[in-house]
């Protein structure tokens, strides 16, 4: 019998109660509401405050379905309204809203994923990988004849060093985000 390892995603299915807040520009803006949790012994209300500090062209809405609060980001206009049934995949975070990773508004059939592809979220590392293992061949290489090449080839190795660790923290990124769209595969 195979067993299904359990995920690190959470899915909220349901019409969105409530808009607690959105911005699309470059902006700060704080949210405060008052909520109460289902399943708490009495009446029990929980106040949240949210400061959402916007420092690039996206678009971030708090919303509240089923009593959990949702962050949708997106760097596309997001069209969402009271009412609007959607399934949501969902990152917890430590002492906050759910992060959103995958979006579907079944009621205005949008769906998107916020998870860069594998290559896309590593291509800055691969540059970089490349430009210090040029810059460390270069060193060594080009001061290995020279009577005070003590200093340059160890600034060489320890480029080519650092490009090795870097290449590997790379391998490592490009194979979580992999994992990471399997499992938002296998759940949506």
């Amino acid at each position: 019998m195979d067993m299904i390892a359990p995920s690190r995603f959470l899915v909220v299915e349901g019409p969105i109660d409530r808009i607690l807040g959105s911005h699309r520009t470059t902006d700060v803006s704080i949210t405060e509401h008052t909520s109460s949790r289902p399943g708490t012994a009495g009446a029990a209300h929980q106040t949240e405050t949210h400061t959402f500090v916007n420092t690039s062209r996206e678009f971030v809405m708090l919303l509240e379905v089923k009593g959990r609060t949702l962050k949708l980001v997106s760097d596309d206009y997001i069209v969402a309204a009271e009412g609007d049934v959607v399934r949501a995949l969902c990152l917890p975070t430590h002492n906050g809203p759910l992060v959103v990773k995958d979006w579907h508004n079944r009621t205005r059939s949008i769906r998107f994923r916020n998870v860069p592809r594998p290559l896309a979220g590593v291509a800055a590392n691969i540059v970089w990988t490349i430009i210090l293992m040029i810059a460390g061949v270069g060193a060594v290489l080009g001061f290995r004849k020279e009577s005070h090449a003590f200093f340059p080839t160890l600034i060489g190795v320890a480029l080519l060093v650092a490009s090795a660790l870097l290449a590997a923290a790379t391998v490592q990124k490009a194979s979580a985000l992999a994992q990471a769209h399997a499992e938002l595969d296998r759940l949506g």
